[in-house]
């Protein structure tokens, strides 16, 4: 049973502060949300970084690219998708050249908005393909990448295999409720889970309420290997109208998280300088002794899917026979889930078996082990598979391959 390393670290020492609400900064510019925040800054560099020079002189340590929402499926929105690498080139290169030697730059990924099937029309290699492009346009000018406010699971993953291929630290957050889950069901946990064992560099929330996040990183802490963000919005809703906090109010409600064990704090909506200031200001004040300790568990043999989460115990786990794949085997799945197995066994040794399994994914209410006989076939099955997983190490594969997929896709080697 091996546990899977993290990728390289951010090059600051913790704790380290991010900067400010980037699309609500630009709006004292005259940004008013008609076009893409990237194609107004490059219309509008000058207002870029005066913003960000604000955010530098506050204390941040890490900039964001004016590149949320910059993907290809979004631009569409705009008119245009086909300028897509240009876009994010140029933005980044803005935020690059200006701040480059002062801050590290954090290349911006956000949500595509596509729904795999069987929920959508599109598969997951389409969604990772529309982050790559993205990705490779936003990398010469970045230190790192950010995936923030992202709803789905399989649109983090898609996101962090694009990454990957750069060998730069990621960090990924999310907008959740007070019940630590995205606005469609996707799990704070579980995410957690599935994404630092594939190895980003940490994980948090953004654009959440300052006043839900305490709480939230309080539940996952004990199983975070990886530092824990917390990048609140500063803004909300009264009587129809938006009203922000102010920036001690923000600090005092962060210092709560932080004491919970985020060590990476910033502000998402409606946070300007003064709220970075205010964060700066409390980082320095803060006693070492105030902080929560915190119980770490084993997450070693943790598995997960996109809202459900399995710990299990190694003396006394119980596989199911191994089920066969094709396009009919919802039966066979609910069959397997319905004993008392605690892990379900899929055998893949066809690309076309990884395919039919990740039609069927949705169907298993129990973590999944793959056994298979075929390199090929195991990397499809781990890539479309939307969780943690095992690979059951009886597969006839080299056991250094079968390392370097768990390492890739974050599975447990069992």
């Amino acid at each position: 049973m091996d546990s899977n390393p993290v990728s390289q670290d951010i090059p600051i020492r913790l704790p380290i502060l991010l900067d400010g609400g980037t699309g609500t900064g630009l709006e004292k510019y005259g940004y008013d949300h008609t076009v893409s925040t990237a194609q107004f800054v490059c219309a509008n560099p000058e207002a870029l970084i005066e913003l960000q020079q604000g955010f530098l002189d506050a204390g941040s340590q890490i900039l964001y690219t004016a590149t949320h929402g910059a993907n290809c499926e979004n631009l569409k929105a705009y008119g245009v998708e086909d300028k897509t690498e240009q876009l994010n080139a140029a933005a980044a290169k803005i935020t690059y050249d200006s701040f480059h030697e002062k801050a590290l730059i954090a290349g911006c990924l956000s949500s595509t908005g596509l729904y795999i099937e069987p929920y959508g029309d599109y598969t997951f290699t389409e969604i990772m393909s529309v982050y790559r492009q993205q990705v490779k346009a936003l990398s010469p000018y970045c230190d790192m990448f950010v995936i923030e406010t992202v709803p789905a699971l399989w649109n983090m993953r898609a996101a962090v295999l694009a990454c990957k291929k750069e060998n730069k630290p990621i960090i990924a957050t999310m907008k959740v409720d007070e019940d630590g889950e995205t606005a469609i069901g996707t799990n704070v946990l579980c995410t957690l889970l599935v994404l630092q064992a594939m190895g980003i560099s940490a994980f948090g929330l953004n654009c959440t309420s300052a006043d839900l996040c305490p709480d939230i990183i309080s539940e996952i802490a004990p199983y975070a290997k990886i530092p824990l963000i917390v990048k609140p919005s500063a803004v909300y809703e009264q009587d129809g109208e938006r009203q922000s906090i102010s920036p001690e109010e923000f600090a005092f409600a962060v210092k709560k998280s932080v004491l919970s064990g985020a060590e990476i704090a910033g502000g998402c909506c409606g946070t300007g300088k003064e709220h970075i200031a205010a964060l700066r200001e409390m980082f320095a004040s803060l006693d070492a002794s105030e902080i929560n300790p915190v119980e770490k568990q084993d997450t070693s043999l943790a598995l997960a899917t996109e809202n459900q989460m399995f710990f299990l115990d190694p003396e006394t786990t119980e596989f199911s026979p191994a089920v066969e794949c094709g396009p009919y085997m919802e039966d066979d799945i609910a069959q397997m889930c319905g004993e008392s197995y605690d892990v379900l066994t899929v055998s893949i040794n066809s690309p076309d078996d990884a395919i039919d399994f990740g039609r069927n994914m949705h169907m298993a209410t129990l973590p999944v082990a793959f056994l298979s006989d075929d390199e090929i076939s195991l990397k499809m099955a781990l890539m479309l598979y939307q969780g943690r997983a095992i690979i059951d190490r009886k597969s006839l594969i080299e056991p250094e391959k079968l390392e370097a997929m768990a390492e890739k896709y974050g599975a447990v080697l069992y």
